[in-house]
């Protein structure tokens, strides 16, 4: 089995992927980098709403295969745009 590297960019963090992982082909690796942006999403605080996750995916010769990009984005019409206080006071 092929294996795959998944390198994670989020804002000026960057997490390179130096183990891998074997997977069956490329849309298994699709899939798998879907599932990580995923993961990562769901952790974002919701407020700044501006966030964008980059998963780089390699290939076994280290080649960068496909790049997947997930942002999220809350619009809110009409809303006055508050400071961010993440301890809730």
């Amino acid at each position: 089995m092929p294996r795959f590297y998944f390198d994670v960019r989020q804002g000026p963090r960057f997490s390179h992927d130096n183990g891998g992982k074997e997977l069956e082909g490329v849309e298994d690796a699709k899939c798998h980098a879907a599932q990580l942006a995923g993961e990562m999403t769901r952790d974002m605080p919701l407020d700044p709403a501006d966030h964008v996750v980059i998963v780089e995916v390699r290939n076994e010769h280290k080649q960068r295969i496909l790049t997947m990009t997930v942002s999220l984005a809350i619009e809110q019409p009409g809303a006055e745009r508050q400071p961010h206080n993440p301890w809730g006071a």
